[in-house]
């Protein structure tokens, strides 16, 4: 069974900003301002480090995109064919 993308993903921001806050809190950050200096350093970090897993995540979601297209233009051209059938079979009213 494959996992998510987004679920990798996010697990790994998650996991990276704990090590960034715990790497802070061994230097002797013990406020608010490691959990303020572990997010903003995590994320550049992550940029880096989640490069594949980031990838990933664009790429199920370009084909998630595609394939939505895809089924929408089919739905247009059965709706698009109905109507042209209505509107055929209606008899002239003017």
């Amino acid at each position: 069974m494959k996992i998510h993308p987004a679920l990798t993903y996010t697990a790994g921001r998650t996991a990276l900003m704990a090590a960034v806050a715990a790497a802070l809190f061994a230097v002797g950050f013990r406020s608010w301002a490691l959990v303020l200096l572990a997010i903003v350093i995590s994320m550049p970090l992550s940029w880096f480090v989640l490069r594949r897993q980031r990838e990933q995540l664009a790429e199920r979601a370009a084909v998630h995109q595609q394939r939505r297209q895809q089924e929408r233009a089919a739905l247009r051209a059965v709706l698009d064919e109905q109507n042209l059938d209505e509107q055929t079979a209606e008899p002239d009213r003017s």
